[in-house]
């Protein structure tokens, strides 16, 4: 069965938004924090500990999480438009269901931890594969 590619490439980039966004999103709270994070990172930064041979703060540990998270959503972003790029729409199903899945993962995690800007995005994300998945693709004369 075909799967609509222009509806799974909103999911895909989707991904990618919130990816980069959470990039900038680092990058700008280190820039011009408030009184309120700037207490909270001094704090995160005095306390130590011991992981598998290293030292780290808990500052370090968070901002590495941080962009690591970011660089990940938007590569599997980029990952997601690759795979439409090089199979055909009904080879490329199984990412379209591999991209529902993890989004609506996402979307749960987003809901319950997260600020407004990842909820919409992996909302958005969710409905674009799931249209995708189920929106039958328009005949080519």
């Amino acid at each position: 069965m075909a799967m609509q590619l222009s509806l799974y490439r909103v999911g895909a980039w989707c991904w990618i938004v919130t990816g980069v966004g959470h990039l900038i999103g680092e990058v700008l709270l280190r820039l011009s924090p408030s009184p309120e994070g700037t207490a909270a990172h001094a704090a995160m930064g005095e306390h130590y500990f011991e992981l598998m041979g290293t030292r780290r703060s808990i500052q370090q540990m968070m901002t590495g999480f941080g962009v690591a998270m970011g660089l990940a959503i938007a590569l599997s972003g980029l990952l997601f438009l690759l795979v439409a790029r090089v199979a055909a729409d009904d080879k490329a199903r199984p990412a379209g269901f591999v991209g529902l899945a993890v989004s609506a993962a996402m979307f749960t995690v987003a809901v319950t931890l997260l600020p407004p800007p990842p909820i919409v995005l992996f909302a958005l994300a969710s409905l674009a594969f799931a249209a995708a998945l189920i929106v039958k693709p328009a005949r080519t004369a």
